[in-house]
């Protein structure tokens, strides 16, 4: 069953994954007082589980960038599954930290299926709850591995202004 993807508002990145059957995803901001905008795909399409797949393989290099930024490194974020009786959505986290083995983000996305969150809550993330990252180096993103799936089904100049934004398109 195909899913709903949007880019987010609140400079939103995350995707929803209701009833273990579709994904809903938000891969960029939407523009100021734009809703999201919807694009469709299947949960076990390919590409995208590969892509959440080299997500978490690579999420040391991440934890490695964010302990030692030395490039102009900002913006780091992670994206995370919250679940609740409602069912599961995927959002971004901001304002991540590492403290006394707990990893906690602040919620970037308004939830579409999930009560427990909301816009701004500060929460605390599991490792195994992860499935993407990214963060920006030079006025670049670095990471947002599930971005690219993506793009065979967005708009020729929607997938030109992101690719314009990758540090590795």
């Amino acid at each position: 069953m195909p899913g709903l993807m949007t880019t987010g508002a609140h400079e939103s990145h995350g995707y929803l994954h209701p009833a273990g059957e579709s994904w809903r995803y938000r891969w960029l901001p939407a523009p100021e007082g734009e809703r999201d905008q919807v694009v469709m795909v299947e949960t076990n399409d390919p590409d995208m589980v590969g892509a959440i797949a080299q997500a978490r393989r690579t999420l040391p290099a991440f934890w490695q960038v964010f302990e030692r930024p030395e490039h102009g490194e900002s913006k780091f974020a992670l994206k995370v599954l919250v679940t609740d009786q409602t069912g599961e959505e995927y959002f971004w986290a901001t304002d991540i930290a590492r403290r006394d083995g707990k990893i906690l983000g602040t919620i970037d996305n308004d939830p579409r299926i999930v009560g427990s969150v909301k816009f701004g809550d500060r929460i605390e993330i599991s490792e195994g709850d992860i499935s993407d990252w990214m963060y920006m180096r030079n006025g670049k993103m670095v990471g947002n591995h599930t971005v690219r799936p993506l793009f065979k089904r967005m708009p020729a100049s929607e997938v030109e202004r992101i690719r314009k934004m990758l540090a590795d398109p």
